[in-house]
């Protein structure tokens, strides 16, 4: 079932002692570990309301009606099944070193948690063509799953905006959105910001190569913008304090950016630990912090 050009077996069982749950409210037909929009009479209590006729008596707290001589029916919490929706940029920009094997090795990591747990997960990239898979559970899914994750390549010429305006008509229960990209994109925040407006959940993985932080002391280089072909010629040791300068500007804007907008931020590099920086940011969704 693993494929190893896309992430070894220990890697995708690597945190499979963890649990992927959603923050905001979703949507579904069963019962899950992430809350649910309805009310019903579940495990999690929720709230006290009045009775009325053709309420199970069973639910009718007897004790605060001997205290109040009225009838109140506890109400609970329904728990859902979540469906996360991994949109993978594959435009050039993400063929540079490492940077889209990263990319991929998140998504199949992340996304075997997450259908371990008994949720679904489905994958969206729009290149020159779209591959879309429908976000579904089970095992057998998984395979489906890894194929598709292994087909793409990032050689499109359409930008990351593109992919997230096709996720705005293809979601019909609000679930999660998890976006893997370089976000290079300056339009790609305005349409998660919209996604997130229409109910859906998003979370923000940032890949980038360790070469993108800092220029190569190289002497005279010539530069090619991976999605526009234009180059530029510069002598790399004199440009790079103002370029390491302005990347670390652009990072630290760009998650003050995310975040500003209530979304979740996770900015991995090739040379990091992927397994640590992983865990360290599905513990700390599930303690409701920061990574």
């Amino acid at each position: 079932m693993s494929r190893p050009h896309i992430a070894t077996a220990s890697e995708l069982s690597t945190l499979r002692d963890l649990e992927f749950v959603a923050r905001t409210t979703v949507e579904g037909l069963r019962h899950g570990l992430h809350r649910s929009p309805f009310h019903g009479y579940s495990a999690e209590f929720s709230q006290y309301r009045h009775y009325r006729p053709g309420d199970d008596l069973r639910h009718v707290d007897w004790k605060l009606f001997a205290r109040t001589d009225r009838f109140y029916t506890r109400q609970f919490r329904e728990t859902t099944n979540l469906h996360a929706l991994f949109v993978v940029d594959v435009s050039r920009s993400m063929d540079y070193g490492d940077k889209f094997a990263l990319a991929r090795r998140i998504t199949a990591v992340l996304g075997t948690l997450i259908l371990d747990q008994g949720d679904g997960v489905g994958l969206l990239a729009v290149g020159d063509g779209v591959r879309y898979l429908p976000a579904r559970g089970g095992h057998r899914h998984l395979s489906a799953f890894l194929k598709e994750l292994a087909f793409l390549d990032a050689s499109g010429t359409a930008p990351l905006s593109t992919a997230l305006a096709r996720t705005l008509g293809l979601l019909k229960r609000r679930g999660l959105v998890i976006v893997v990209s370089d976000f290079y994109d300056a339009d790609a925040l305005g349409t998660m910001r919209r996604l997130a407006r229409a109910g859906q959940e998003i979370v923000v993985i940032h890949t980038l190569s360790d070469d993108e932080l800092d220029l190569p002391t190289v002497g005279a280089a010539e530069f090619v913008d991976a999605e526009t072909g234009r180059s530029v010629v510069v002598q790399a040791e004199a440009a790079a304090a103002g370029y390491a300068s302005r990347v670390r500007l652009w990072l630290q804007d760009l998650q003050t950016a995310v975040r500003r907008e209530g979304l979740d931020y996770l900015r991995v590099t090739t040379g990091e630990d992927l397994e640590r920086a992983l865990r360290r940011f599905v513990v700390s969704r599930a303690e409701g912090t920061t990574a």
